[in-house]
């Protein structure tokens, strides 16, 4: 059994930790900010709140791997999924805002074409699938 210092408790760095403790191996994790997350945070200013990192928790798939690769109970016998629509909105400094549909591609080009002019679903769609590729 080896001896492993995990840097940071981030979520990448959380994963990590269990699934070397499920392997057998003897982990601390060591964290210099007052809670764990790191940059799947949140920031409240003004009335307004804001992420502060990726929002890759809204990837249910991915938590769902991590606790059957890590746990003994599933995702949702610890947690309580609960599906959000819309699921962002952005204001932006002119004034415009716009509404992100959860669970709809199609309802994701509209509301930006909607709100930034014709092309800017496309845009958005072409940007979506060089994503999907690299991470392929």
């Amino acid at each position: 059994m080896a001896r492993i210092a995990v840097i940071g408790a981030g979520t990448g760095a959380m994963a990590a930790a269990a699934r070397l403790a499920v392997a057998g191996e003897k982990v601390t994790v060591y964290e210099r900010s007052a809670s764990y997350g790191g940059s799947v945070g949140r920031h409240e200013h003004e009335g307004f709140v804001f992420d502060t990192g990726p929002g890759l928790l809204h990837l249910p798939a991915v938590q769902r791997d991590l606790f059957v690769k890590t746990g003994k109970e599933s995702l949702e016998q610890c947690v309580s999924l609960i599906q959000v629509d819309p699921a962002s909105r952005h204001l932006f400094a002119d004034g415009t805002a716009v509404s992100l549909p959860n669970a709809s591609r199609a309802g994701v080009a509209a509301a930006l074409d909607g709100a930034l002019g014709a092309g800017a679903g496309a845009r958005w769609s072409d940007f979506m699938d060089r994503a999907r590729d690299a991470w392929d």
